[in-house]
């Protein structure tokens, strides 16, 4: 690729598609995208490769096909990694300034980071990705975003630490080699999402991003501009398509049109009378619609059901001021706002497709499909100051994170309520 403005390949590689976006970068807000493609992805299983050569097939025919489109070839790319295995942890390092003039620099950072993973890692997991929630100096009450040249005796780093297994990381790795390309860098799938559906103000307010795709549901919360939580659910869309598949005796592509289709997780949306015709293994069928709709409602509750469980459990969901922001192709579902609403009692509302990543008008329309949202989120990525993070350690926390958040957020919150 040898234009002279320079140029980013994403590759977001899920359980039933690999998305490839090549995109020309004309200011880190400012990202053209001019190759896009995507193609189905059968070696995957729950955000877990089964068959390496299938997904290879899958990485080439996506990235062959945005080559043509963008009229260039591709030799590395940014590359999401799936949340299926993901162990996510809140930790604390401490660390003293040593250095004559009391003063922080990358040493003592990575000293605290290096404390904070000690009491996580193991040996067969990987560190993935570690969010810096803020630095504390001395003990102070207020948190610092960037304690670099500071003054003082000593630190405390608060992170949030991400973790894969190993063999993860190397199985990817094999299928990205297979494929012919180098990897810049590998992003969590759930932090590149982040990047390209929430807004700065709901990060800060209070928001849990909910990504339910089809293999798993990932759960992200940012209070206060930091991530907060994050967690992942094996169970996404593809759960749904069995759960049709088995009761209407039919195929998985025939329960996948139905869903599709007719699915609805509202069923006020729903009229009473509305047949649906299907074929099933053994001929043509028929079902109402509302009894389709209560067999994808059942796996859904379950899902949201789990989803509270984990907010409640950290204390997250009153925190929520911004309510909950769906993304992923599960989430596009007919009445799946509506259905949050109620379950979770907090507002919801889908995600905004990033306005930072454009294209042609003729491509618009497909860049802002679902299909999309991480590989454009890991554009954002590459040009963002996240990329430079370090990670996060456990050791001298008086009161949890979410404690911390909670004390200065009342006082926040009834500022609001006074403008509001």
């Amino acid at each position: 690729m040898n234009e002279t403005v320079p140029s980013v390949v994403a590759i977001d590689i899920g359980t039933h598609k690999v998305s490839v976006l090549i995109g020309k970068v004309h200011s880190p807000d400012n990202i053209q995208v001019i190759g896009m493609a995507s193609a189905r992805n059968r070696g995957m299983s729950k955000g877990k490769i089964v068959s390496l050569d299938k997904v290879i097939t899958a990485i080439k025919n996506a990235v062959q096909e945005a080559e043509d489109m963008a009229e260039c070839r591709v030799h590395s790319a940014w590359v999401s990694i799936p949340n299926t295995e993901m162990q996510s942890f809140y930790a604390v390092g401490r660390t003293p300034i040593a250095n004559p003039d009391r003063i922080i620099t990358t040493t003592e950072m990575v000293r605290a980071l290096e404390l904070a993973k000690a009491s996580h890692m193991t040996a067969d997991y990987y560190l993935a990705s570690a969010v810096p929630l803020g630095f504390e100096l001395d003990d102070a009450e207020e948190w610092v975003q960037n304690p670099i040249n500071l003054s003082a005796h000593s630190m405390t780093a608060h992170y949030q630490l991400m973790m894969l297994p190993i063999s993860t990381m190397q199985n990817l790795d094999r299928a990205m080699k297979g494929a012919n390309i180098s990897v810049e860098k590998m992003v969590l799938s759930s932090l590149a999402t982040v990047e390209s559906s929430l807004l700065k103000d709901e990060k800060e307010y209070g928001v849990c991003l909910l990504d339910i795709g089809a293999g798993t549901t990932s759960i992200a919360v940012y209070i206060e501009g930091h991530l907060a939580m994050a967690h992942t659910i094996q169970l996404g869309g593809e759960n749904v398509t069995r759960d049709i598949a088995s009761v209407l005796q039919t195929t998985t592509e025939e329960a996948e049109r139905i869903k599709l289709l007719y699915g609805c997780v509202d069923l006020n949306q729903v009229k009473p009378d509305h047949m649906i015709q299907f074929e099933a293994i053994d001929g043509p069928q028929s079902i109402s619609r509302i009894e389709l709709s209560e067999i994808i409602l059942a796996r859904y509750m379950e899902i949201m059901g789990l989803v509270h469980e984990k907010l409640e459990a950290h204390g997250a969901l009153q925190s929520l001021y911004h309510g909950v922001v769906l993304t992923g192709d599960a989430c596009q579902i007919e009445g799946m706002v509506a259905f949050v609403r109620r379950s979770l009692g907090v507002s919801a509302h889908l995600g905004n497709p990033p306005l930072q990543v454009v294209a042609d008008d003729q491509y618009l329309p497909s860049l802002r499909r679902s299909m999309y949202v991480t590989a454009a989120g890991l554009l954002l990525f590459s040009q963002s100051e996240m990329q430079e993070t370090i990670e996060e350690p456990e050791g001298v926390s008086k009161r949890s994170f979410l404690q911390r958040l909670a004390n200065g957020w009342n006082t926040m919150n009834n500022k609001l309520k006074g403008i509001f």
